[in-house]
């Protein structure tokens, strides 16, 4: 458990101090409601009431989630 640790807490370390990728993880969540959601959302009709931004978010937040891990997972592998 020590050695899953340790690598979990070294990449922890390293997403911090890189500021690239802080932004990319955040930035192009953002990017995607305020380009997609609002400006999509006059356009599309979603059937129930709800509008766009409320049908984008999961996905979004699912896209997030699914590319942070991946490049995690690259780390790992690279060391």
């Amino acid at each position: 458990m020590d050695i899953i640790y340790t690598m979990w807490l070294r990449n922890i370390k390293r997403y911090l101090r890189s500021k690239s990728r802080i932004i990319g993880s955040l930035g192009m969540p953002l990017f995607f409601l305020l380009i997609l959601g609002f400006g999509l959302n006059s356009v599309v009709n979603i059937s129930g009431g709800n509008s766009y931004v409320v049908f984008i978010i999961p996905g979004i937040i699912a896209m997030s989630v699914l590319f942070t891990s991946i490049f995690s997972g690259i780390q790992i592998i690279w060391d």
